[in-house]
């Protein structure tokens, strides 16, 4: 269940410390990662704690906790080297993101204009794709808080065919929207559409669900590893069947 209060504090916290420039662990470390590492464990003692030749976000009583915010493939080797210690893999989507850019010249910043591009829960399986042996692990868990966040952009010099592309260097978080927890076969089951079929293929939930092929696609392999799904070959594809 969304704290709204303590993200709020979370927020708080990581701004201040970004502005103050950071302590040790802290330097460079971008708003959206600390104000997550604050939601989930308040007590700074916690935090960058060495384990096993690696330094984890968190550890504390419940284990070890990781906020991965780009890609996930390079967390295996922590995960193997993590051991028997549970281990719960924060992954965090923008929903809403209000575009704000900052003239290099003046130090003004532009209103405020809301992305096209929407994110949703199950955007979270194209990355939770490349942990998918990883998954069967009942000791790791993984939850994905959905957010509303403000990106900062500047101008960096380099120009596309469309002209000056700007360079992203900030993403601050404004809202904890919602917390989905990918523990459970039931947790990754409740994300299929109602009226989807038992035994639908890639391109229906695709369509069912108004996603692109790939996404689907991830989120079957992701299900079919966790035991949520089971296939079976019908000519040149797979069909998907539930494992309630």
């Amino acid at each position: 269940m969304v704290d709204e209060t303590r993200f709020e504090a979370a927020c708080a916290r990581a701004l201040l410390r970004k502005a103050e420039g950071g302590g040790i662990g802290m330097l460079g470390e971008k708003s959206l990662h600390s104000a997550l590492k604050y939601y989930y464990e308040p007590d700074e003692g916690r935090h960058e704690q060495p384990v096993n030749g690696f330094v984890a976000d968190i550890l504390n009583e419940r284990g070890i906790t990781e906020i991965q915010t780009g890609g996930l493939f390079a967390l295996r080797r922590k995960l193997a080297a993590y051991g028997g210690i549970p281990v719960t893999v924060v992954h965090p989507i923008v929903r809403r993101r209000s575009l704000i850019y900052l003239d290099p010249a003046t130090g003004e910043l532009t209103r405020p204009r809301l992305s096209p591009k929407k994110g949703r829960v199950e955007d979270a399986f194209s990355g939770l794709v490349h942990i998918r042996e990883e998954l069967k692990n009942p000791l790791l868990t993984v939850t994905v808080p959905v957010l509303d966040a403000e990106e900062y952009r500047i101008a960096n010099g380099a120009v596309g065919r469309r002209g000056p592309r700007p360079l992203k260097y900030e993403l601050v978080p404004v809202r904890l929207a919602e917390e989905y927890p990918l523990s459970q076969k039931a947790d990754h089951l409740a994300l299929l559409p109602e009226g989807l079929p038992d035994g639908f293929t890639v391109k229906e939930l695709a369509r069912a669900q108004k996603l692109p092929e790939r996404t689907a696609s991830a989120m079957c392999a992701v299900m079919l590893a966790v035991g949520a799904l089971s296939r079976r070959r019908e000519g040149r594809a797979y069909v998907y069947m539930r494992e309630d």
